[in-house]
Formats: C-alpha cells, sequence, structure tokens
C-alpha cells in the first residue's frame, strides 16, 4: 500500500510527538540516588619468593651471528635499473650522426640565403654557433627529416613518426629567417 503525500507528512508527525511525549514522560524531577559507596577489594598478597641465589657462570665467547644465507643466482640484480640502455651505444650512435642530426629542429635557426645556379642553400646556425650549408633534400633534426623546399625567409623540413597502428606519420617544420637582432 503506497501512502499519499498528506499521508506520509501526516506518518511522519506522528512518529515526531511520539518521540516528544516519549522524552517529556521519560524525565522526571526526581533525582536518582546517588551512586552507592566503591567498596575495594583488596587482592591476596602472595608469599614473596625468596630471591634467586647469585649463580656465577662462565661467560663463554658468542658465537658470530650468520647471515642469512643469500643466493643470487636466477634473482634480478635490485642495483641495475629496469631499463636496458646502453649509454657508451648512445653516445656512440650520436657521433656517427652528421651534425645537424644531434639538434632537434627547435635548437637550429636558419641565418640566411645563398642563391646560385644550383638554386637556394641556406645557412644553418646550432645552438653552439657553428654554421652549416643546407640544400634541398638534407637531413636536419634528431628525428630525420628532409629539407623540402628552401625561399628566402624559410626551410619547410618534413620528419616522419611511427603512429598509431604501425601508419607513418608526416609534420612538416619551417624554420624562418632570423633577422640581425635576433627576430624572427
Amino acid at each position: 500500500m503506497r501512502l499519499g503525500p498528506s499521508m506520509s507528512r501526516a506518518f511522519a508527525a506522528l512518529v515526531a510527538a511520539a518521540f516528544l511525549l516519549g522524552g517529556v514522560w521519560g524525565c522526571s524531577k526526581e533525582e536518582a540516588p546517588p551512586p552507592g559507596p566503591v567498596v575495594k577489594k583488596i587482592a591476596p598478597q602472595v608469599a614473596a619468593a625468596p630471591p634467586p641465589k647469585a649463580v656465577v657462570e662462565e661467560k663463554q665467547p658468542e658465537a658470530p651471528a650468520v647471515p642469512p644465507a643469500y643466493a643470487p643466482e636466477g634473482k634480478r640484480d635490485p642495483f641495475v635499473s629496469f631499463v636496458k640502455s646502453d649509454a657508451q651505444k648512445v653516445r656512440d650512435d650520436q657521433s656517427a650522426l652528421p651534425p645537424l642530426q644531434r639538434y632537434d629542429l627547435g635548437e637550429l635557426k636558419m641565418v640566411g640565403v645563398i642563391w646560385g645556379k644550383s638554386g637556394a642553400s641556406a645557412l644553418v646556425e646550432d645552438a653552439e654557433g657553428k654554421g652549416y650549408t643546407v640544400h634541398v633534400g638534407n637531413r636536419m633534426g634528431r628525428a630525420g627529416g628532409v629539407v623540402t623546399r628552401i625561399t628566402d625567409k624559410e626551410i619547410t623540413v618534413k620528419e616522419e613518426f611511427p603512429g598509431a597502428g604501425g601508419k607513418t606519420v608526416s609534420r612538416e617544420s619551417v624554420l624562418q629567417l632570423t633577422t640581425a637582432g635576433g627576430n624572427q
């Protein structure tokens, strides 16, 4: 049986009234009798044991503590990194790369353009201040981007990265000519 909204309010009011009346009747003005005195039981005393006789024993030298045996066979060394990387191998790979492929494209800046019979060549400076000449088809950047176009104000570099599902994602980056003040 479902109660309507007015019936449920009436029921809630009836329950609240019952609690209030119960609280009023439960309280009386008579004071409760004071608690009785606390009786302490005395625990029986145990007869004191005679003091132990002083036994003089010869002190034997303690045997050295034997550490638990640890067998490292078949276990991973806890002091070796999880990541397997040979720093020396990475350094060797970096030294084998041409200088322009050792830097990210953001670390390189275009400082000039040379126009010749064979087309345009760009002058690029690395983070250390060393200059390089770049032609269309040269590789630049750590991702192995290829220079696709050189204009009088910019170099366009196409980079390819492995993407989701084994597909290759290509991105074109632009290096703009840096003016004398360092602004682009």
